[in-house]
């Protein structure tokens, strides 16, 4: 996870979060989740939320604001501080609409790895563009940025992403923020989809 994002280091982060784990036995984990997580320079936000174990609503306010507290001692910006918690067994109802997030784009500040990982899984974003704004040498410029001159290079190589089929790309949730101000830079509209896979056989 890149951490050049973040008020603080990473590490120190996690170990923050270690601690209140450890001292409050309803928690399960706490996860860093949003824009923060998806390679956005300066996040408009820093999301975080507190996985506990069957905790009352009281509870749950009550420890979502002092972590909260923590991590205003470590410098993050009480306006741009958002912090929830919820039940585990709530995190995969259908009608709690942060679940996807949560599970696509969190990384576990616990257990120092991304959800995904922690689910032997891998998640992505998926761009559908659509490039009828460009016109015949702005597109050919375009595709080489893109792709690159022999269709293996370009922001998706250096993004480690995929070209999946005509002006349909895949890169990893981590760069889904800098594959966007690509698009945004050449003034690509697009629709883009967040998604959770396991390999197959």
């Amino acid at each position: 996870m890149q951490s050049s994002n973040l008020p603080t280091e990473l590490n120190r982060l996690m170990e923050t979060a270690k601690k209140f784990k450890k001292t409050h036995k309803k928690v399960f984990d706490i996860v860093l989740y949003g824009s923060s997580v998806k390679g956005k320079g300066e996040p408009n936000d820093y999301d975080f939320m507190l996985i506990l174990r069957k905790a009352r609503e009281d509870d749950r306010f009550d420890l979502a604001f002092e972590f909260k507290q923590r991590l205003l001692d470590l410098g993050f910006p009480h306006d741009k501080l958002d912090v929830k918690a919820l039940n585990l067994e709530d995190l995969f109802d259908p009608n709690y609409l942060a679940s996807p997030g949560i599970i696509i784009e969190g990384f576990s500040l616990t257990k120092g790895k991304p959800i995904h990982e922690l689910l032997n899984g891998e998640s992505y974003a998926l761009f559908v563009l659509d490039v009828s704004r460009l016109e015949g040498n702005e597109k050919t410029k375009f595709q080489f940025a893109l792709k690159g001159r022999d269709g293996k290079g370009g922001i998706i190589k250096e993004l480690s992403g995929r070209y999946l089929g005509p002006w349909v790309v895949l890169v990893p949730i981590e760069e889904a923020y800098r594959f966007k101000e690509f698009l945004d830079f050449w003034g690509v509209k697009f629709e883009s989809y967040l998604m959770f896979g396991v390999k197959g056989l």
